[in-house]
């Protein structure tokens, strides 16, 4: 009696919106043109990723929230792009990549080129995630800085008004303290008007 294949389950990441149930792969099926289509596959979104990381520092210091929260939602499905590639990667980790059979020594010097750049991107990406997680935390200081400003003029003034408010009775009423001290003041002038 045969043998049955070991069995794994994978998606494509081609067909998962179209086709969202699991597809079966033997492991006859970890090829290294597979392995090489993963790893093109996770390149283009990491590539993707570092481009946005930029996008997003620029809409950052522009302080365009719209655009950006925008920009993160597009950021979130191609992190989760990447992870399926990466649980698609899994079997392959498991291999021994010496007996891998590629069609060429150019496959894999091109495979191998292309997963180093990959191995880059992924650090450059979570350079730039730091860096823009650092540039919001100082852009919602500045932004809370201003408000807390905001409000502190907002109460002197209507502390201001308030007592503004209270100081005049009425249209034609003066505040006491300030009638007196018109009348001193003028008695001050007759007294000097009288001596000459």
């Amino acid at each position: 009696m045969k043998e049955k294949p070991e069995i794994k389950i994978s998606r494509d990441l081609t067909d998962r919106r179209s086709n969202p149930t699991p597809q079966i792969m033997t492991v006859t099926e970890l090829t290294t043109d597979r392995l090489a289509d993963l790893i093109t596959k996770r390149h283009r979104c990491l590539l993707q990723l570092r481009n946005l990381g930029h996008k997003q520092a620029e809409l950052i210091a522009q302080g365009d929230m719209a655009p950006l929260l925008r920009l993160l939602g597009a950021k979130n499905q191609l992190i989760a792009a990447v992870q399926a590639i990466e649980q698609e990667l899994n079997p392959f980790h498991e291999q021994n990549a010496e007996a891998r059979a590629w069609p060429t020594e150019e496959a894999r010097q091109t495979c191998a080129e292309q997963a180093d750049q990959c191995r880059q991107l992924l650090d450059e990406v979570m350079q730039l995630e730091q860096h823009n997680e650092k540039q919001m935390t100082l852009r919602r200081d500045q932004v809370a800085s201003q408000l807390q400003a905001a409000q502190a003029a907002s109460t002197a003034r209507s502390a201001y008004q308030a007592q503004q408010r209270s100081t005049f009775q009425g249209p034609h009423t003066k505040p006491i303290s300030t009638q007196a001290n018109i009348d001193a003041v003028g008695q001050q002038q007759l007294d000097l008007h009288s001596e000459v």
